[in-house]
């Protein structure tokens, strides 16, 4: 998949970040690979406040995230008044998307192509990981990557280049190349998580506002029986046209 197809998911959720303005324990042991999701970030739920813009303007949204499992999740996003946007419930490699506005709903596996098409398709797996500041990608080879390094360099198995910057056992900065141009990067600015796309002009930010465990049980992933079921490929972006007040500056791209 192409750099400039892959900006698609934090236009919603989306998907859309570290950590930024909570609070995080610093961690004892081993360092947690910059693509996995630390143990006691699992069993957890969030409240980010998001921001989107583009060429087709400028929304903001609220977006929950119910994290069970390192593959399982539920993810809401609702607009400024608390109105439901969209919703996705997965588990692994399948999961449903739920617009709440249209009142339909999809399932798919693998990628998930439907929110926020302007920043390309993630695999479902890596969507809590982008959200929570690690780095949406695993390497082919990950038996040949010190994960404690501060640069990280490596290719995914679909052949993509990704370089990662870390500090203090966190990921700093992170880019996808397309041939010697950064084609998307993700950084951290002041209390914000900030996902960049130069070519078209996008720029996702989103902060962490709420963090708490999670102690509920998930079920399984159901399509909610009063919704027409449609496709994804006809899924909208799920943002609500309107001013991301209080966003943070804008981001430079990276050099090489």
């Amino acid at each position: 998949m192409r750099g400039r197809d892959l900006l698609a998911l934090l236009a919603t959720v989306l998907l859309l970040g570290g950590c930024a303005g909570v609070g995080r324990a610093v961690r004892s042991g081993p360092p947690v690979p910059s693509w996995q999701i630390a143990p006691e970030d699992l069993a957890s739920q969030r409240l980010f406040r998001a921001g989107y813009a583009g060429p087709e303007g400028e929304a903001s949204f609220r977006l929950t995230l119910k994290l069970f499992s390192a593959g399982r999740y539920l993810a809401q996003a609702v607009d400024p008044l608390g109105r439901a946007l969209w919703s996705l419930d997965v588990d692994g490699d399948h999961g449903i998307w739920v617009d709440h506005r249209a009142r339909t709903f999809c399932a798919f596996t693998g990628e998930f192509p439907a929110v926020g098409r302007e920043i390309g398709a993630f695999p479902l797996p890596t969507v809590p990981a982008l959200l929570l500041g690690r780095t949406p990608a695993v390497p082919a080879h990950p038996e040949a990557i010190d994960p404690a390094a501060a640069g990280l360099d490596f290719r995914d198995a679909s052949g993509r280049r990704w370089t990662v910057q870390q500090a203090g056992g966190q990921v700093a900065t992170w880019t996808l190349w397309e041939g010697d141009a950064p084609a998307l990067w993700w950084m951290r600015k002041d209390s914000w998580a900030i996902l960049s796309q130069r070519q078209r002009g996008i720029q996702v930010r989103w902060k962490e506002v709420v963090r708490e465990p999670l102690a509920e049980r998930p079920g399984p992933v159901q399509s909610p029986t009063d919704y027409r079921r449609g496709t994804c490929d006809d899924a909208p972006v799920g943002l609500l046209p309107g001013s991301a007040e209080g966003g943070p500056p804008a981001a430079a791209p990276p050099s090489r």
